[in-house]
């Protein structure tokens, strides 16, 4: 995109959803007689949800919702740009960000064009696809003042957001709005779009994959939670949940919940549906980053050690279904699974250095002792006893550090293999999968958030409680008001970041609450300049503009 005076007006009908009608193409109707029929205005609307999953703005819109957070584990550097967004050292020329800035206000100008365009009150069929594209442009307005704007609650009405384009008129090109402004601009469209799709429903085939009334409110109540606009947060996830149209998934159903399409899933809300003919995109989808199956993809981004630690506290939580670690097969001499690694927080923060280290850890059986070798020594790894736990611990140079062990791992560049499979396996091709962006279990959690921050805690426990049920793991009791020292909001926090991991959401999650990204885990931003603490207020929570459009947009201003 060079400016927004050379954006076309990008259709791209053909070989994204099949279609029996034959009609001329949309090229070479007079938009009097496209936006005047309801085919026509369809066929218009095809093309911007094809955007949605093309990888030049699914995988950015993913890398940096999840990448940026703390469920996530790079195990090697590279030269592909979702480095940047990993690590919190931006460069001004992100190319990920750049296509993704372009797909956003591509996709934005198709939806003026039909908002502009369209006649009204010809049928709840054409309000209700003038509705669908409401939705969709305040999907792609909150997409990037999430990612180029800072959180909502660091002073919106100072800090900036991105340009506001709401008309197809070439010679407009706005300056950046600020991010109150952008939200303004969010919920008067979700508004119009619930309000516009009331009357008419699709087909059930088409259910989930399309915009809809509840896909509507369920973004609303997302975006009311990011705002601290709690009552209506709630009120909007109520709704959904109320709308009796949607179900959470149960046991084993629940661990597949990646392999069923959309439109016959009962919680999805609403899913940019994949093809298993047209968008298996293999190494280069999503999933290709988190895990290699059937020797498809690159395997690379894994499963981090908090994350393992939190789902892993309850071995029979469902949510362990979806991390798949390597295992190194054999055993020892005594016949035992090859099973242990040591992860190490080394005092050597050397530019360059990795600050965790991993050693295989072996078990001397006549003495019940173990021990790892480190630069041609053999040293022991002790053990001590609190409570019912064992606990683990070495000596050196006097100083005594706590370590993990775990059963012997696939290693990539000294990092254990822990894929994660939840971008994966739909219609059991490989990388096949339709990314989510509203889901039921979400909705159950913005509401348990809001109650929360609303001081109605018991009303927060009991949907905590519903998606800690589901999980098959212990409940929240009537009788406290949480475990340990942790405040309600602090374990509404942890089930969201339990439920909704590697669905692009942790990122904003913490920043939004003012939280500090905490990363001091194994991982490849342990390395040269290693940014470990994140705060809210940090220069790099927020992104550069990408060099090409400042160069194309003078009246841009950048981020600092």
């Amino acid at each position: 995109m060079k400016n927004f005076k050379y954006i076309i007006i990008a259709i791209l009908i053909a070989g994204f959803w099949s279609c029996d009608i034959d009609r001329d193409p949309f090229q070479d109707l007079a938009d009097e007689i496209v936006f005047s029929d309801v085919l026509g205005l369809e066929a218009a609307s095809l093309g911007t949800y094809a955007i949605l999953k093309q990888n030049t703005f699914m995988r950015p819109y993913h890398f940096h919702g999840e990448y940026g957070g703390d469920n996530i584990s790079l195990s090697g550097a590279t030269t592909d740009h979702l480095y940047f967004m990993y690590n919190f050292q931006h460069v001004p020329n992100n190319y990920h960000l750049n296509s993704l800035w372009v797909d956003s206000y591509r996709g934005i100008i198709n939806c003026n064009k039909i908002i502009e365009n369209a006649e009204r009150d010809l049928s709840p069929r054409m309000d209700h696809i003038i509705g669908e594209n409401y939705y969709l442009r305040a999907f792609f307005y909150f997409t990037l003042v999430n990612i180029w704007g800072r959180p909502y609650s660091q002073d919106p009405h100072n800090n900036l957001g991105v340009p506001l384009k709401t008309d197809t008129d070439r010679e407009n090109i706005p300056p950046r709005a600020n991010v109150a402004e952008v939200y303004d601009l969010i919920i008067e469209d979700l508004l119009n779009a619930a309000e516009m799709m009331s009357d008419y429903n699709r087909p059930s085939g088409e259910l989930r994959i399309y915009g809809s009334q509840e896909a509507a409110w369920a973004l609303l109540s997302r975006v009311y939670l990011y705002m601290e606009e709690n009552e209506k947060a709630a009120e909007y996830a109520s709704r959904v949940i109320d709308s009796g149209k949607f179900s959470l998934l149960q046991g084993e159903t629940y661990t597949k919940y990646p392999t069923f399409v959309p439109e016959n899933n009962a919680e999805t809300i609403f899913a940019c549906r994949s093809l298993i003919d047209e968008d298996n995109y293999h190494w280069f989808a999503v999933g290709g980053m988190y895990a290699r199956i059937d020797g498809v993809g690159w395997g690379e981004m894994y499963a981090s050690q908090p994350y393992r630690d939190l789902v892993g506290k309850y071995p029979q939580d469902l949510r362990n279904e979806f991390i798949l670690p390597q295992y190194v097969a054999g055993t020892d001499a005594q016949g035992n699974p090859l099973m242990w690694i040591v992860y190490i927080r080394t005092t050597d923060e050397a530019q360059g250095k990795k600050m965790f280290v991993t050693y295989n850890v072996t078990k001397d059986f006549d003495t019940e002792t173990w021990y790892y070798e480190k630069d041609g020594e053999t040293l022991d790894v002790f053990t001590e006893t609190a409570g019912d736990d064992t606990l683990y611990f070495i000596m050196e140079n006097g100083v005594k550090t706590y370590v993990n062990l775990e059963r012997r791992m696939n290693m990539r560049n000294g990092y254990p293999q822990y894929f994660v499979n939840k971008c994966s396996n739909q219609e059991e091709q490989p990388q096949l999968w339709s990314p989510v962006i509203s889901r039921l279990a979400e909705m159950y959690l913005n509401r348990a958030e809001a109650y929360a921050k609303m001081g109605n805690e018991a009303a927060a426990l009991n949907d905590v409680n519903v998606i800690r049920q589901r999980a098959g793991i212990p409940l929240y009791g009537s009788d406290i008001q949480a475990p340990g020292n942790m405040t309600v909001l602090e374990v509404v926090l942890e089930e969201r970041q339990l439920e909704l991991a590697f669905e692009a959401q942790r990122r904003y999650d913490i920043f939004r609450n003012n939280l500090t990204l905490v990363r001091e885990y194994p991982g490849t931003h342990d390395r040269g300049n290693a940014v470990m603490l994140v705060s809210p207020t940090h220069p790099r929570v927020v992104e550069y503009i990408p060099e090409p459009q400042l160069l194309a947009q003078p009246n841009l201003v950048n981020n600092p």
